[in-house]
């Protein structure tokens, strides 16, 4: 992907992995707007290379610029924007050819990053070869301390054993919450309620009564919470919160229950491409 005409002149740019749009991914762009345009820089295709098994998203790609917009508020009304690069063409760089191509080639004129960034072939830069890299190729970088989960002492928190698991907001965290269907604890590590994309084709809604609509889990375009039952929901049909809805997952289906007849009908009847679900925050 070519990137050196898309960067503005005063763009900073957060790395990261930005696998869920956390709260501490926020709080990257929002001190790269205080410096200057922020831009996201994260890589995909890492599972492939690596040998890591596929997993689904946390946020819909269809999705993120939706997030990324929300955003604004906290980055002087300005939307981050997010260039994705393929990992394989950067997986053998060094952390100085890796600081190299963001300055000659990508023209970035500034980095933020958390104290735990890890970069170049086999991670083998911290955040203060970074600072160094940085300072020789003309960039600035700022080091941010990580945002720390508020529940990081009780009970609800993973107990991973990942050696850069500090207490700090992560997506593994997030995954964790979403194994458990804790939602109160997704939303506050996420800043913003789940939402769940389905892709629908033709004839792949089941009705089985006038209040219940049916699709199988394989629509889904990012992760589930636990099977079970979510009350507090809302449908979205595009930006458009069609009506509260409950939730049941299952093994295998998503059902959707509906107070209004008529929606379940319009859902089924016409060629919806996407539909969102947002949780609210009351759980399995």
């Amino acid at each position: 992907m070519e990137l050196v005409s898309c960067f503005d002149q005063r763009g900073i740019v957060a790395l990261g992995k930005f696998d869920a749009l956390h709260i501490g991914h926020r709080e990257l762009a929002i001190q790269a707007a205080k410096i200057g345009v922020p831009f996201l820089l994260s890589f995909v295709g890492m599972a492939q290379v690596l040998g890591w098994e596929r997993r689904a998203p946390i946020v819909a790609k269809c999705d993120r610029k939706r997030v990324l917009s929300s955003w604004a508020p906290y980055c002087g009304n300005l939307t981050p924007t997010e260039f994705q690069v393929e990992f394989s063409t950067v997986r053998h760089l060094t952390p100085r050819q890796f600081v190299e191509k963001l300055s000659k080639e990508l023209g970035v004129r500034g980095v933020v990053a958390g104290e735990n960034y890890r970069f170049g072939y086999r991670a083998a830069g911290d955040a203060s070869e970074l600072v160094r890299l940085c300072e020789e190729y003309g960039m600035r970088a700022y080091i941010i301390n990580p945002i720390m989960d508020k529940n990081q002492g009780d009970s609800k928190t993973t107990n991973s054993s990942d050696s850069k698991e500090r207490g700090q907001v992560s997506s593994t965290r997030v995954r964790h919450a979403l194994a458990k269907g804790d939602m109160k604890y997704v939303s506050e590590l996420l800043g913003r309620k789940h939402r769940l994309v389905l892709m629908i084709r033709d004839q792949e809604w089941s009705h089985s009564n006038r209040h219940r609509v049916s699709a199988q889990k394989s629509c889904l375009l990012n992760l589930p919470p636990k099977e079970g039952l979510y009350k507090s929901c809302s449908l979205f049909i595009g930006s458009e919160n069609v009506m509260p809805c409950r939730v049941i997952i299952d093994a295998t289906h998503i059902h959707l229950e509906l107070d209004e007849p008529a929606t379940c009908n319009r859902i089924v009847s016409q060629d919806f491409r996407c539909l969102g679900i947002e949780f609210g925050e009351s759980g399995v």
